[in-house]
């Protein structure tokens, strides 16, 4: 572009251009990208001509530089400083009370209660002012306020859309629903979580700078907020739902769907009303939930048709294979309490690391086969069958060898993975064969972490060999798998171990396969009456002890896409679950041990094996955590146990849990105190020992109705401050001994008059801190 402008020398200071109402371009018809590039040519010109330094263009009005070139294949209106307007502050108001000082003696407080409800809106402040004035009214001291809100309500609220003259309310109602109609609906979508919080953080989005540039919403206080008490008032809830309502094809079901928690299907879409609602959204932004509603309505349509299909299909199967089917029955009911009887016994020879391998089941299989089919399809599924009984064998010597390195936990839940298979749980012949393809792969994972051994190598790589084999041929029939308890089970094990597997190679897709998972987990929750009912499902392929799938799957989430708090929150809620799972079966020492790996995890150190709390991990402690675990095992133990209870019996005991957080130690320490608060939870005999932990009693019992048939058990027993996993009994003894010892070395300084022998920061810190914790967190 060639332009040029003369300047003429008698001008000295310079020329600047004011160009008012810019946004009016947004709805001109024809295209003025070539005057906002004139503008920028003449920017560029300043390189070579000092004299273009003289010109300056003022853009006044309500609109983004990314809005003023709409040809994206120019280059953007990127020069310049955007000026952001801002409302009247009390001082720069002051001057309008010239305008109504007659008619009070208090005019600067008449103008602070204009500005309470005009939150310094230039136009609107000036229209209030205006009112006033025109009232004529002498206004009594102290009614300000009330006599400003009277006339708002009258001259402004009531029946506004008749009053907004000049227009003003009617402008910022058209900025959010017509200047750009594709978008409308998540706008009121945003701006109804602005109303209804009372503010949300700001985050630059384009659509929060679409909601200022409206005028209805401020930046205040590093939030976006409604602008002012008017602006609240003319559009509430009421008039953000209404409009809703008008642009959505589907509002009321929409409504109801939303007021019932997003819980009843009957209100999602279906048929041509989905169709309908899919064509109105497109190309449209949408808010979240909006975005929810539709694709919940198109799962649900696609579940009920691949439904209906299936019902469909095995109704024309049953009709041609009734005989046989009946024939079948029989022999599967036969070869299931075979299969039922060898794996019981397998569990038992398990302790023993010897594995019964299920031969019968072969012989019982193939005759069974061969009893009600012809020999052509015998012969095709009899080679499936054997395939899959090879598959078993060597899942089963997996398990023999796990149980002899002391993964007792792994090798059941491997033996619980044969038991599904052979007990025909799943129905689906290319989901269970995954099953066991993964369980394979998960096994000589173990094996090759412990041993390191070439042979269980090339084991691995057949198994992933197999495993990757099946995977697309699963994928094409994933959709129309039932959902059951079963199904979903067998598809978080296999979705997590198809992540595992890409985790190294591709980490996006890994990611991809473990939200899988994660959404096969969420179903079969929504299934569960309660939250503990995962850990104790029949036959349980997801969680065995320190075999808990689900929670690897959460910390592999966590891992993949830290910035997103959902996995964070899940893995929490899924290790409290557990808890209170452990303690209303009364497994007492593994509820404890699974109380410290929660602390740790809470506090911070979410590297599993990490055993430390420190100082500032108590300080800044979780306390919403905290009172969750706490209730857990109060709850569970009728109150003998929890941080609370251990708590009073601290300070019941003589002692004060006054702590200096500066100088890391305690105000006032009672050694007497100490020693006997050991003693009353009865972690230090009366003699004066430590107990090991092998020695303490644990031993509650809580009868049916809550009935407390406690046999040996001190109040406060629990929680232990030990730091690592029940099974692993030497860090468990070498914990108990570390405290005597410490404490024997403290005793022994307390004579020379050190640190340690008054009251350094460490003294009582190892039993102590859950104590401190529930005093931090007010227990």
């Amino acid at each position: 572009m060639d332009a040029r402008i003369i300047f003429y020398p008698e001008v000295l200071r310079g020329y600047v251009i004011f160009i008012d109402e810019i946004d009016s371009i947004l709805s001109l018809n024809f295209p003025v990208d070539d005057f906002f590039a004139l503008i920028r040519a003449f920017f560029n010109q300043r390189v070579d001509n000092p004299e273009y330094q003289r010109i300056t263009f003022v853009l006044l009005g309500v609109a983004t530089p990314s809005e003023l070139i709409q040809d994206k294949k120019r280059t953007p209106f990127n020069i310049g400083k955007g000026i952001e307007l801002t409302g009247f502050e009390f001082a720069e108001a002051l001057p309008l009370i010239n305008g109504f000082s007659g008619q009070t003696s208090k005019p600067e407080t008449l103008i602070k209660a204009i500005l309470d409800w005009t939150g310094g809106q230039p136009f609107l402040t000036q229209k209030v002012c205006e009112f006033v004035r025109q009232s004529a009214t002498i206004i009594l001291p102290d009614e300000e306020a009330g006599f400003v809100e009277n006339l708002v309500r009258n001259r402004m609220l009531e029946n506004w859309e008749s009053q907004d003259e000049p227009e003003h309310f009617r402008t910022i109602r058209d900025r959010i629903l017509k200047r750009d109609e594709q978008k409308a609906a998540y706008l009121l979508d945003l701006y109804q979580q602005v109303w209804q919080s009372g503010g949300i953080d700001i985050d630059n989005s384009i659509e929060q700078s679409d909601l200022q540039l409206a005028g209805i919403v401020v930046k205040k206080d590093n939030k976006l907020k409604v602008y002012n008490l008017i602006y609240q008032a003319i559009f509430n809830n009421l008039w953000i739902e209404k409009t809703l309502a008008s642009l959505r094809p589907y509002a009321e079901n929409y409504r109801q769907w939303i007021f019932s928690g997003k819980q009843d299907d009957s209100r999602l879409l279906r048929g041509n009303a989905l169709v309908e609602a899919s064509i109105w959204a497109k190309n449209k932004s949408l808010g979240f939930q909006d975005l929810e509603f539709l694709a919940a309505s198109r799962k649900q349509e696609r579940e009920e048709e691949l439904a209906e299909t299936e019902r469909e299909a095995e109704l024309e199967r049953e009709r041609k294979e009734k005989e046989a089917a009946e024939r079948a029955r029989q022999i599967e009911a036969k070869a299931k309490r075979k299969a039922e009887r060898q794996l019981v016994t397998a569990r038992k020879r398990m302790r023993f690391g010897v594995v019964v391998l299920f031969l019968t089941l072969v012989i019982t299989g193939l005759l069974g086969i061969a009893a009600f089919i012809g020999v052509e399809t015998a012969n095709k599924n009899t080679n499936a069958l054997n395939q899959s009984i090879a598959k078993i064998r060597e899942l089963s010597a997996v398990a023999s060898q796990l149980q002899q390195k002391g993964k007792t936990n792994e090798a059941n839940q491997f033996l619980n993975i044969a038991g599904l298979v052979l007990q025909e749980k799943i129905n689906n012949p290319k989901l269970k064969e995954a099953l066991l393809d993964s369980s394979l792969i998960l096994g000589y994972q173990y094996l090759v972490d412990q041993e390191k051994e070439v042979n269980k190598k090339n084991d691995l790589k057949n198994a992933e060999i197999n495993f990757n084999k099946i995977m697309p041929e699963l994928s094409e029939i994933e959709n129309k798998i039932e959902n059951n308890s079963s199904n979903l089970a067998t598809l978080v094990y296999i979705n997590y171990v198809k992540g595992k597997l890409e985790e190294n190679s591709n980490k996006a897709k890994a990611l991809a396969d473990y939200n899988k998972a994660f959404n096969n987990i969420s179903s079969l929750k929504s299934k569960f009456k309660s939250n503990v009912e995962l850990f104790s499902l029949d036959i349980n392929i997801l969680y065995n002890g320190n075999a808990d799938i689900v929670a690897l799957l959460y910390r592999k989430l966590k891992k993949l896409d830290s910035s997103n708090p959902v996995y964070d929150q899940s893995l929490k809620k899924h290790l409290l679950s557990e808890l209170d799972y452990l303690m209303k079966q009364q497994r007492w020492r593994e509820a404890d041990s699974k109380n410290w790996q929660f602390i740790l995890y809470s506090a911070g150190n979410k590297k599993q094996g990490s055993f430390d709390l420190y100082f500032i991990d108590v300080k800044n402690f979780n306390c919403k955590d905290l009172k969750e675990l706490d209730t857990l095992w109060v709850n569970n133990s009728n109150g003998y146990f929890g941080y609370s209870v251990q708590k009073k019996i601290y300070l019941a005991s003589g002692n004060s849990l006054d702590f200096d957080w500066e100088k890391e130690e305690w105000k006032n320490w009672n050694e007497k105190g100490y020693n006997d608060f050991a003693k009353s939870v009865g972690w230090r005999g009366q003699d004066g020992e430590w107990k090991r932990y092998g020695e303490l009693p644990i031993n509650l019992r809580i009868g049916k109705g809550g009935s407390d048939l406690r046999r040996r058990v001190d109040l406060g027993e629990l929680p232990t401050p030990v730091g690592g996993s029940i099974e692993d009994r030497y860090a468990v003894e070498a914990f108990w001994q570390g405290v005597q010892d410490r404490h024997e070395a403290i005793a022994a300084e307390a004579g020379s008059g050190g640190q340690w022998g008054r009251r350094g920061p460490w003294r009582g810190w190892d039993v102590l801190y859950s104590s401190l914790l529930a005093e931090t967190c007010k227990l």
